[in-house]
């Protein structure tokens, strides 16, 4: 698809189904799957769960959170295409601002005066939100007020990290929103954390790392490794390959 064709869906689960078309998600098992890796959880009932909301989000009977709305993005590559995220973005705003059927029906039933009243400034305020929406989108989602995390630490990930046997280090750590929320707690990480013959990993706690995808330095819960043997071991740490170099401090030429 042409990169100047996003524009003409005007609906988020369309948009949705014709990407993960194209990207030859043509059935959900495939795509269930990656996004059940992706949230760290391993079992057939999740996979399920997921296959499920996949099929109602395709069909647009519900939307996903906003946490599987950004992993869906990373699956399907939006973030390559500008115009592709910004309309996105967009359609995905406007889907939530629409009223549900549940509400639409009440409002009808009771014939409230002040309902109809409050209808023009609701539709201003989901006018002005979609707005913003697009203005976090084009600017790759920057924050727009001050950095609550600007006290924490920063980590930088390196696919090659060099220890020393003793030393403890944060190395990586897991995202949740580009807007700063749902920061992951250990819990929901460890899962993806891997076993490692070299040392341990334990919770880093909060921390601040750049991502790319938001195009941001944003917060994180940080993996912390503590090297605790000599030698090298190549891991996949949060989806990232990390190839780890531990030295024994006695072997260092003095």
């Amino acid at each position: 698809m042409q990169r100047l064709e996003w524009n003409r869906f005007s609906q988020w689960h369309i948009l949705l189904d014709e990407l993960c078309e194209s990207r030859g998600y043509i059935d959900n098992a495939k795509l269930a799957s990656q996004l059940c890796r992706r949230a760290g959880k391993s079992a057939q009932e999740d996979f399920n769960a997921a296959e499920k909301n996949l099929r109602n989000w395709r069909l647009g009977r519900h939307l996903p959170l906003r946490r599987n709305f950004m992993i869906l993005a990373e699956l399907l590559h939006v973030s390559d295409d500008p115009e592709l995220l910004r309309q996105w973005t967009l359609l995905y705003a406007a889907a939530r601002g629409r009223d549900t059927p549940e509400r639409q029906q009440v409002a009808g039933e009771t014939g409230d005066v002040s309902t109809e009243v409050r209808r023009p400034a609701r539709r201003l305020l989901w006018a002005g939100a979609i707005t913003m929406t697009a203005v976090l989108a084009v600017t790759g989602f920057r924050w727009m007020a001050s950095d609550p995390y600007r006290d924490l630490p920063v980590i930088g990930y390196d696919a090659r990290v060099r220890m020393l046997v003793g030393e403890s280090r944060l190395i990586h750590g897991d995202r949740g929103d580009c807007d700063g929320g749902n920061v992951p707690s250990w819990t929901y990480t460890m899962p993806r954390v891997p076993f490692s013959s070299l040392g341990i990993f334990t919770d880093g706690g909060l921390a601040r790392k750049m991502s790319n995808f938001c195009n941001a330095v944003v917060p994180v819960r940080a993996v912390r490794f503590t090297a605790r043997k000599a030698g090298v071991e190549e891991i996949r740490l949060l989806d990232d390959f990390v190839k780890i170099f531990v030295t024994d401090p006695a072997n260092l030429v003095q």
